[in-house]
């Protein structure tokens, strides 16, 4: 009895690493060093002016313990894009180094509010992974959410490097890969659609062959869905973002590629 329980208790601990397992992709594509920096533009109306510079990398960190990755999304306005609503945000996502999401942070300064949001990933026996998500603005808490979903899920800065790993030397036109993802309050599914090959320019003179990305929110299997961000990456093993459009309540940003380092390829 005493050995079937200690089988027992064995096989609990495992269950979660096993469904933590079925979120594990092989990472090709980027490694800890990689740094990517871009001009940030904003769109109210007809035409995109120049609004700040965002960058994105990569590091080795430390999480419960455990050595994974850390990846850091940084943007600031400047010029005149400043003078009408300064920003400043910094934006952190936890994962192992088999891009399996496991926290999530926001710390945001836009106009006079400051927000700071922290999301942790739960991955339970039952196959269910779900994600806590509390945001505090300007000292007062707006929502504590849980969001839950039968399979893996991704927030806003993960949901980047996932869409890097993709197999796209076996998708063509038309192709998606479908997954949970939550922003704020909001769980909805996301589709990756793959939208063909582009040439894209990127503000460092150079011309870049592009898988173009188009992912679609849908909260609803029988709903309209909406489009939250269009990716152009490199069409080689590096996948670099070279042009990411993500859609505002009000108008739209787009950053665009000034220039690299650190890449795995």
């Amino acid at each position: 009895m005493r050995k079937n329980s200690l089988l027992y208790l064995l096989g609990m601990l495992l269950l979660p690493l096993g469904l933590k397992a079925q979120c594990e992709i092989k990472n090709n594509n980027f490694q800890e060093g990689e740094v990517l920096l871009y001009d940030m533009y904003f769109k109210y109306g007809i035409l995109y002016t120049k609004a700040g510079s965002s960058s994105l990398s990569i590091n080795n960190s430390m999480y419960n313990g455990k050595n994974v990755y850390q990846a850091t999304l940084i943007g600031r306005s400047s010029g005149f894009a400043k003078s009408i609503i300064s920003v400043s945000d910094t934006i952190n996502a936890y994962m192992t180094k088999d891009i399996v999401p496991l926290a999530y942070t926001k710390d945001a300064h836009e106009g006079k509010d400051h927000t700071i949001e922290r999301a942790t990933y739960t991955y339970h026996p039952d196959g269910k992974v779900s994600v806590r998500n509390i945001n505090n603005r300007n000292g007062k808490l707006r929502y504590d959410t849980l969001h839950v979903a039968n399979s893996c899920m991704y927030d806003v800065l993960s949901i980047l490097y996932y869409a890097r790993t993709l197999d796209y030397d076996n998708m063509v036109k038309g192709d998606k890969a479908t997954v949970s993802f939550f922003a704020g309050r909001r769980k909805v599914t996301m589709d990756i659609e793959h939208h063909g090959i582009e040439n894209m320019k990127a503000n460092d003179g150079r011309e870049y062959n592009c898988i173009k990305l188009v992912m679609m929110m849908n909260a609803d299997a029988f709903a309209d869905k909406d489009e939250a961000m269009k990716v152009f990456i490199t069409n080689d093993l590096n996948r670099i973002p070279v042009r990411i459009d993500s859609k505002l309540k009000i108008g739209s940003t787009r950053v665009i590629l000034k220039e690299y380092k650190g890449q795995r390829n």
